[in-house]
Formats: structure tokens, sequence, C-alpha cells
């Protein structure tokens, strides 16, 4: 019996483990389509992913921002039924026109019901406020905007 239970769990980490890896794999997929064309010369970009929780998918998400469009300025955003996580990334010659990511995160925790930090380049927030997810997209996307201007 304690074998059976022990073969169980084992299958179904294998699966939560192959079902979070899916789920990174699209949405890294998703970004690399972002930049394709003249989407590499924009000065920032805020989008919704649906990664669920996953906080490594936003960063796989990140990084493909950094490799394919190294001066742009993102801020992702994905959640679940109770949670809203948000993740800023900002290159340097962004933080010198005065877009800061621990500032731009800050902008939007309250929204999303939550807090977050971080340091000028590499920020993140959590919140609990799910259904104001469309009104911090829009937040994010006027500060940015007033910063870059």
């Amino acid at each position: 019996m304690r074998t059976n239970l022990k073969n169980l769990k084992k299958q179904l980490d294998d699966l939560d483990r192959a079902n979070k890896a899916a789920i990174v794999q699209t949405v890294t997929e998703e970004a690399k389509q972002m930049f394709q064309g003249d989407a590499k010369d924009v000065p920032f970009i805020v989008h919704e992913f649906k990664a669920g929780s996953n906080a490594k998918a936003l960063d796989a998400a990140l990084k493909q921002v950094k490799q394919f469009s190294p001066n742009t300025a993102a801020m992702f955003f994905t959640r679940d039924n109770e949670k809203v996580l948000c993740m800023s990334s900002v290159p340097v010659n962004a933080t010198s026109k005065g877009l800061k990511a621990n500032e731009w995160v800050q902008q939007v925790s309250q929204t999303i019901g939550g807090k977050g930090g971080g340091k000028p380049e590499s920020a993140q927030a959590t919140g609990t406020n799910a259904a104001a997810l469309p009104e911090a997209i829009n937040l994010a996307k006027k500060f940015a905007e007033m910063k870059l201007a």
C-alpha cells in the first residue's frame, strides 16, 4: 500500500513538473513571437501571459526580451484564481531616462492588492486582486509612457 501511494505521488509530481515545463515553453514561444519584425524597436512592452502562478515562465519571457530586444523595458503579468504575479525588467538606457523597474512595480502593486520591490533594472510584485489586472496593465502602460516621453 505504501509503495502504491509512493508511486502515485511520484506520478503526480512528474505530471506537475511536465505541466510547468510546458507552460514555460509556451510562454517563451509567445514572448519570442512578440519581437518579430518592427516590434524590436518598441521602448516598452506590458503584457499578460496565461501562465497561472508560474514565476519561472515570466522570468523566461523576460530573458527573451533581453535577448531579442535589449533596449526594451518589459512588464509581464500572470494570474491564477487567487494571485497576480508581476515581473519587470528595465534596461540601463531606460533607467537613465527615468523608468526604474522598482518604481514601475510600485505603481501597480497597490492596484493588484499586493506589494513589490526590487532594483532599478529588475523588480517584481504579487497581489491578490486578480480582477484589477486590466486596470494595473493600463496603469503600467501610462507610467512607462510618461517616464519615457
